[in-house]
């Protein structure tokens, strides 16, 4: 019976399962360019500035929600570009294993304004036009194909600052300097009105060399899976913690605490669910030649570093049921479901927040207790995210009949 029905599956259908997203199954990628996904105003200017992205995916592909990955460019908020060799490398090479990407523009600081405090509010900038890729993408999840349960983020330098504050900074932990005039806002404020509602949420990240200026920023409730790549002899963005740059004979630069910091922090809080892949002498961007060619074999490390990573996160079953989250300790009832939905965590704890998202990635229902009314919510296939009073969270796939 496995023969013939292998014999009828298409040769695209087939490198949808086996191996795929551990190795290349596509030989072949599309790349669609220069997509809008937000016009904003950036440091020092009057007028908006479009921002663009541009996608990848497996040429041939069938999957009709595939994993995304959101890739961020380095540059010290001053240069770069989404052309990058390394972003343009990153995106080719998840494509053809199965991954959608999108390589993706954010405002950049006009040189001459360069000084701490500007630096700073860029770099906030920078997090909230990473947020408007992703809310962008939930928007048009259907159109791109993407599973809004697996979006995940890269970054290198620049780019990883800007994801550790998008995933991990809340509007009360704002620098002071981002409410001088004129007010930044909060971090999921800028971008098109068309996908404002949506949630910034994602599944993982991989920080190469990157860092935030206070580690008490992360913390457990709003934690998601992270992977950290460092050179020990990174002096751009400091290994541990110190002034970026540490070469000038003049701190200019803010004042940060990079990986080793950030991993010491999380084994403070006691999670566990993160890597940190510290590459002994090795300087800042170390794939990177000093003519901007990767260097392969470097660079082959870092992504065998993050394409594991992103395996071992994904959620592979969220297409077609039940989430690699859910657990024995929280029991969602009765699936399918018509009128009322039911949710019970064992072991003495207790439902903190209900949340439910259609498959767009829009909120439809929140609440902080069982059960939950169903009454005007069309039939379909919707996500539960269930949190404790522990702050653990788990999601589930429901059916609403």
């Amino acid at each position: 019976m496995l023969i013939v029905a292998c014999l009828l599956f298409p040769a695209t259908l087939l490198a949808q399962i086996g191996s795929r997203y551990a190795s290349p199954v596509f030989g072949d990628v599309t790349t669609t360019t220069e997509i809008p996904f937000s016009s904003v105003v950036g440091e020092d200017q009057i007028l908006p500035t479009t921002l663009y992205l541009d996608f990848y995916e497996p040429f041939g592909d069938t999957l009709s929600a595939r994993p995304l990955v959101i890739t961020v460019f380095g540059g010290a908020f001053v240069a770069g570009n989404r052309d990058w060799s390394d972003m343009v490398e990153y995106c080719t090479r998840f494509a053809k294993h199965g991954y959608a990407a999108a390589s993706i523009d954010y405002r950049l600081l006009p040189i001459l304004s360069i000084s701490s405090g500007s630096l700073i509010r860029d770099a906030y900038m920078a997090s909230q036009d990473v947020s408007s890729a992703i809310r962008y993408f939930k928007a048009y999840c259907q159109e791109y194909r993407i599973d809004t349960n697996n979006i995940f983020l890269l970054g290198n330098s620049a780019g990883s600052i800007a994801t550790l504050n998008e995933i991990f900074m809340s509007d009360e932990e704002r620098p002071d300097v981002t409410f001088d005039f004129p007010d930044l806002g909060p971090i999921n404020s800028s971008g098109y009105l068309e996908y404002a509602g949506f949630s910034s949420k994602v599944a993982g990240a991989v920080a190469q060399w990157g860092g935030v200026l206070d580690v008490n920023v992360i913390d457990v409730d709003e934690y998601v899976p992270l992977c950290m790549i460092h050179g020990t002899a990174d002096n751009v963005v400091p290994f541990d913690s110190g002034y970026c740059y540490s070469s000038l004979p003049l701190p200019i630069f803010p004042y940060m605490y990079g990986s080793y910091a950030i991993a010491n922090h999380l084994s403070d809080l006691g999670i566990e669910d993160y890597e940190f892949h510290p590459f002994e002498g090795e300087k800042h961007n170390f794939y990177s030649a000093e003519n901007g060619n990767l260097i392969m074999e470097k660079f082959d490390q870092c992504f065998n570093i993050a394409r594991d990573f992103l395996y071992n996160h994904l959620d592979i079953n969220s297409t077609s049921g039940v989430s690699r989250y859910e657990t024995d300790n929280v029991k969602i009832y009765p699936n399918p479901a018509s009128d009322v939905l039911f949710v019970e965590v064992k072991e003495g704890g207790r439902v903190a927040n209900i949340t439910l998202c259609d498959m767009q990635g829009r909120i439809v229902k929140e609440c902080d207790a069982s059960p939950v009314s169903l009454d005007h919510l069309p039939s379909g296939v919707y996500v539960v995210h269930v949190k404790d009073s522990d702050g653990i969270e788990f999601i589930q796939k429901v059916v609403v009949k």
